[in-house]
């Protein structure tokens, strides 16, 4: 009877667990397609909708157009579920450069209030580079129609 017991406990707990890996597997799948979004808004709005002429020195322009450009197609890249780990590379370096070119902790309370975002994105793009794509993506799908799965 005790062995009983025990095979019945160790088969709930990994019906438990298979559960809570899906609702991982679903909850990076919210947190990636909403940083990409994120990341193709910002992207998209300093590429086409301020350009260059919010920046002060003509140096930073060039810089500043390829960062709007990786945030746009990385971005993209993120809502669709491609390369997920690839794409969060540059995102992660371009938001380590955000926050120590544009955004260096002076103050966190009253100065910069762009610090805090900056840091969040950067969170969000490494738990995306270290836990991959989650439930629904295009890399599933291509990775099931080649035979990779």
């Amino acid at each position: 009877m005790n062995g009983l017991m025990h095979l019945s406990s160790k088969k709930l707990f990994l019906m438990q667990g298979s559960k809570i890996t899906q609702l991982q597997g679903w909850g990076i799948t919210v947190l990636r397609i909403v940083i990409g979004i994120i990341f193709l808004l910002a992207g998209g709005h300093k590429l086409f909708v301020t350009g260059s002429s919010e920046l002060g020195s003509l140096l930073l322009v060039p810089f500043v157009m390829v960062g709007s450009l990786v945030e746009l197609l990385c971005g993209a890249a993120l809502v669709v579920g491609l390369f997920t780990r690839w794409v969060s590379v540059p995102l992660a370096l371009l938001m380590l450069a955000d926050i120590v070119v544009f955004h260096p902790p002076y103050d966190l309370v009253e100065e910069d209030k762009g610090f805090e975002y900056a840091v969040l994105r950067l969170a969000a793009i490494v738990t995306l580079a270290l836990s991959g794509l989650g439930k629904v993506a295009l890399d599933n799908v291509l990775a099931s129609r080649s035979g990779l799965r």
